[in-house]
């Protein structure tokens, strides 16, 4: 019997189930997901460098000014000459500099009322970036879900486990005592020993899956807040007021990824606008303040200081381009036309997606009371057969099928609940209500 003692050790040294532990709450693990998820730090850092787009210096309503200035040397060899009797001038060094100095302010007047249309576009870009960042949310939400319920189900399952275990260890010990005295049956101890080695590993196996179930949980979470011993606890009530017209309307109304693909298509609107402001004249000032000067060897004019300001307006007018703005008229409006095609495949994609989630949580629902009459009719089946095996009268393989069909009925039960919980959150997330 050493070597139960090694496996009672194995499975003992590092409880995972710990009944007095305060059970981990499901909403306390979404709200750490909220607030650890990198996925979702991410989409925010992403609202915010949208968010700085929006200015009217951003958008082009506001003018620049720079500051503009040089200095020019030049030694030259230089001879002039000069028209009548002045005689020609030669120079062999003829030192020359040039001074100049501008502050200029540049401000675009009208060209075509880009400037509104970027802005307005900016502001849909933080809207499109804010819509993808709750996206990210759900997500995270959902995905935390997931993982908290999985671990939750294996959870149970090595709760059944063990109490197979105990089951079989209870039989093993019963056997091994009548062997003592010269009863029972060599066979079925060692039976026994084998079914009581096949537990053992099965615990064995689902304390590795539940660490890393849990690993997978902290993964989603962005933290190590899920100790491997953590029990968690899950609420398996269904709300019942959920129907397929409701879920429609309130994805339809509420739905991430028909908001995004809306906004999308007013993007692309106002790109075409964009666009089109191309075809109009563009004017255009510079107001500048400047100073230029000069010093020569050589000429009339030794020295010339000029120091005020001055004003340009220019206007430009693209006659011609080689179709650049035609084609981008017709790629923008493509891009219209299959952005609205994009919202169409989305709402029809979300309707099969309802319809099959509220089918498939239908079907949960349904299962729920057949499973349920399993488990009390597998239970009185087990609890009749280990009353006659215990007094000799069933076989150990009758034992062994009542008792399997009553460990089966158990988890199957656990997951037709969970299932149908999952299957619930499902149409919560298609509608667009999971984060509510």
């Amino acid at each position: 019997m050493k070597f139960k003692s090694i496996i009672i050790a194995l499975l003992w040294s590092s409880p995972i189930l710990m009944l007095a532990q305060t059970p981990i709450q499901l909403d306390d693990v979404v709200q750490t997901a909220i607030e650890n998820n990198f996925n979702i730090k991410i989409a925010k850092n992403n609202v915010a460098a949208a968010a700085s787009n929006v200015s009217i210096g951003a958008a082009g309503f506001l003018p620049t000014v720079d500051f503009a200035g040089g200095y020019t040397y030049s030694n030259n060899n230089t001879t002039t000459t000069f028209s009548g009797t002045i005689p020609d001038q030669i120079e062999p060094s003829a030192v020359a500099h040039n001074f100049n100095a501008n502050l200029n302010l540049r401000y675009t007047i009208f060209d075509g009322l880009k400037p509104v249309y970027t802005l307005q576009k900016a502001k849909v870009d933080v809207q499109l970036s804010n819509t993808q960042y709750q996206q990210q949310i759900e997500t995270t939400i959902y995905n935390t879900i997931q993982a908290y319920y999985n671990l939750a189900l294996l959870q149970e399952d090595y709760n059944i486990a063990t109490e197979k275990f105990s089951l079989t260890k209870i039989q093993l010990k019963r056997v091994e005592t009548q062997r003592k005295y010269g009863q029972g049956s060599e066979v079925e101890r060692l039976n026994l020993l084998t079914s009581y080695n096949s537990d053992s590993t099965q615990l064995l196996r689902l304390k590795l899956n539940m660490r890393q179930a849990v690993r997978q949980l902290n993964k989603v979470l962005g933290t190590e807040e899920v100790a491997d011993d953590a029990i968690v606890e899950v609420n398996t009530d269904l709300d019942l007021s959920l129907n397929y017209e409701t879920v429609k309307e309130a994805a339809l109304k509420n739905n991430l990824t028909v908001l995004s693909a809306q906004q999308n298509i007013e993007k692309a609107n106002l790109d075409y606008k964009i666009v089109k402001t191309e075809l109009y004249p563009k004017l255009k000032t510079t107001l500048s303040y400047g100073y230029n000067g000069s010093r020569n060897d050589v000429g009339i004019v030794k020295e010339n200081d000029a120091i005020g300001p001055s004003i340009n307006l220019g206007l430009t007018y693209n006659i011609y381009g080689a179709g650049a703005v035609k084609r981008a008229k017709i790629q923008s409006r493509l891009d219209i036309k299959n952005k609205e095609l994009n919202l169409e495949s989305v709402q029809y994609d979300i309707e099969q997606s309802i319809k099959d989630a509220y089918s498939n949580h239908e079907n949960n629902i349904a299962l729920i009371p057949l499973e349920e009459s399993n488990v009390v009719i597998s239970k009185q089946s087990f609890d009749r057969i280990t009353k006659v095996y215990n007094l000799g009268q069933a076989s150990l393989l009758d034992y062994q099928q009542a008792e399997l069909n009553y460990i089966q009925a158990q988890k199957q039960v656990i997951t037709a609940k969970y299932n149908a919980k999952l299957s619930e959150w499902e149409l919560r997330r298609l509608a667009g209500t999971i984060a509510r």
